[in-house]
C-alpha cells in the first residue's frame, strides 16, 4: 500500500472534478499514439433507458459468510443512472465479493439484489443480464479462438431474439446474424477498435484486450456495467482513454459501479465512492468527502481514527506540517 503522500493526500490534487483529466495532469496521448480529441458527449444513448438519477440498483443488507468468515457484511447500496460509483477499499475488504453476489456469480448467505424492479441475488447471472445490467471480470475473459469482432458478437446475441442457437438455423437467423454483425462493426469503430475486428483478441496487446471485453460487455447495451478492476495492467495512455469511454457512457444515461485498486484514478472519476473494510461499508459519499474520513484514513494508512494528530499528518502529506 502506498504512503499517505501517494494514495489519499495525493488525490486530493487529483480531483478539480469528476470529469477532469485524471491524477490532475495533461492529457496524455491515446493509447494508439495520436492526440485524443475532447469527450465528444454521450455515448450509446438510447431511447427506453431510465431518466438520469433512477434508481437502478439496490442492494438491501447484502452479506456472505465462507464458513467462520464474513467476507461481506450488511452492505446496503442504491446505484442511480447516469452515475459513476467505485468501490475501493484495502485488500481483502470484500469488494469483488459483494460484485460477485450483485451479478448472481455467489450466492448471497442474507440480503437482497434488486435490479431495475427485479429480483436478482440468489438467481444465475443471465437474470442480471435481462434486467439490464452486466460486468466484466478482473481476469480477462476473452475467447480465445475467437476473432475481436466474434467476442463481441457474443455479447450481441445475448440479447437478440434467437440467441447463440437460433443463429445457426437459416430462417430466420442468417438475416439477424447479418444485423447483429454489423451492430457489432459499428461499436467496434465507436470504441477504436474497428482496425481490429477480424483480428484473433488474444494477439492484441492487453490493454486492447481490456477493451475488447469491454466492448462485448457494451454489446448487451446495459443500463448498468460493472467493472471488476477496469484500469489493471493499463498504461497511463490507456486508462485516460479508458476514464474518457466511461465518462461519455455516463452522459449517455448508463449506470458505471467499477471496482478498482488505483484509489486515485477512481476519485477523479466516481461522483461517489463506496469504502468497504473488512466486509462493512465504512464510508459512502464523494471523493471529497471519502478522502478526508477519518476511517477512510485510517484504513488505508493504518492510524486509529481517534488519532486525530496522526490523521491531520497523513493528510497534509510531507512538507504538510512544519
Amino acid at each position: 500500500m502506498r504512503g499517505p503522500e501517494g494514495v489519499l493526500q495525493g488525490a486530493t490534487g487529483a480531483v478539480g472534478g469528476a470529469d477532469g483529466p485524471l491524477h490532475g495532469e495533461e492529457e496524455l496521448p491515446a493509447a494508439d499514439g495520436s492526440t485524443p480529441a475532447p469527450d465528444e458527449g454521450p455515448l450509446l444513448a438510447r431511447e427506453g433507458r431510465p431518466a438520469p438519477g433512477t434508481p437502478l440498483l439496490e442492494v438491501e443488507g447484502l452479506t456472505k459468510r465462507f464458513g467462520g468468515v464474513t467476507a461481506v457484511d450488511g452492505l446496503d447500496l442504491t446505484v442511480y443512472a447516469g452515475e459513476i460509483v467505485a468501490l475501493i477499499g484495502p485488500n481483502g475488504a470484500g469488494k469483488t465479493t459483494a460484485f460477485n453476489m450483485i451479478s448472481g456469480a455467489v450466492v448471497p448467505t442474507a440480503g437482497r439484489v434488486t435490479m431495475a424492479g427485479t429480483r436478482v441475488d440468489g438467481r444465475k447471472p443471465h437474470v442480471f443480464a435481462r434486467a439490464g445490467a452486466t460486468r466484466t471480470f478482473q481476469n480477462l475473459q476473452l475467447f480465445s479462438s475467437a476473432t475481436v469482432l466474434g467476442n463481441v458478437m457474443v455479447g450481441r446475441h445475448l440479447r437478440s431474439r434467437t440467441g447463440l442457437v437460433g443463429a445457426a438455423l437459416v430462417v430466420p437467423g442468417r438475416r439477424e446474424e447479418r444485423a447483429i454483425e454489423a451492430a457489432a462493426r459499428e461499436l467496434l469503430d465507436l470504441l477504436g477498435l474497428g482496425q481490429d475486428a477480424d483480428r484473433l483478441a488474444v494477439d492484441l496487446p492487453f490493454g486492447r484486450q481490456r477493451l475488447v471485453e469491454v466492448a462485448r460487455a457494451l454489446a448487451v447495451e446495459p443500463d448498468l456495467l460493472l467493472l471488476d478492476e477496469p484500469m489493471a495492467g493499463l498504461s497511463g495512455a490507456e486508462r485516460r482513454d479508458l476514464a474518457r469511454l466511461l465518462r461519455r457512457l455516463r452522459a449517455g444515461g448508463m449506470a458505471i459501479v467499477l471496482v478498482e485498486h488505483d484509489v486515485e484514478a477512481v476519485l477523479a472519476l466516481a461522483g461517489r465512492v463506496v469504502v468497504l473494510e473488512g466486509g462493512v461499508r465504512i464510508a459512502l459519499g464523494t471523493p471529497e468527502e471519502v478522502r478526508h474520513d477519518p476511517a477512510v484514513v485510517a484504513a488505508y494508512l493504518g492510524v486509529e481514527p481517534e488519532d486525530s494528530t496522526a490523521v491531520a499528518v497523513a493528510e497534509a502529506g510531507p512538507g504538510g506540517s512544519s
